[in-house]
């Protein structure tokens, strides 16, 4: 959304610029034009930078990205699995503990998943403006544990 927003504002900024420096109303549209189709060229991807697990974190950068079941990921790791068999309070400095393992798992584990097949990053939700399927790759990533 701010990206959007950022975006019709430069548009704006260049339409009155080309004006008020005397170029012609029709090359000031072609201009706002033009920019329009390269900002929309990059701004497709709909991601936020908080779910991103691993590899690029800018929407503008993106070209191969993959999106994983997060919480499905979590209760896979062996520390969850023993957090829950064990009846380990969460909010122990145990139970903080094996949460964190949990997450550096996942992130190594998304990683070297994300070399190994050439993705870009790995997010938590990502999508794009066109509707393009995104693959899944949480069994893959389960699979490394």
């Amino acid at each position: 959304m701010t990206q959007r927003i950022l975006s019709i504002a430069l548009l704006a900024f260049l339409a009155v610029g080309a004006s008020a420096a005397g170029v012609p109303q029709a090359d000031a549209r072609t201009s706002v034009v033009t920019t329009a189709v390269a900002a929309a060229s990059y701004a497709g991807w709909q991601v936020d930078k908080s779910d991103n697990i691993c590899g690029l974190d800018d929407a503008r950068q993106l070209s191969n990205p993959v999106v994983v079941d997060y919480d499905r990921l979590m209760g896979a790791t062996p520390e969850m699995k023993r957090l829950k068999d064990e009846k380990i309070d969460p909010n122990s400095s145990e139970g903080i503990q094996l949460r964190q393992k949990a997450v550096d798992r996942i992130r190594e584990k998304c990683e070297a998943l994300r070399v190994q097949k050439g993705y870009c990053s790995v997010w938590k939700t990502a999508r794009h403006s066109d509707g393009r399927a995104i693959a899944d790759v949480t069994d893959s990533v389960i699979a490394l544990f």
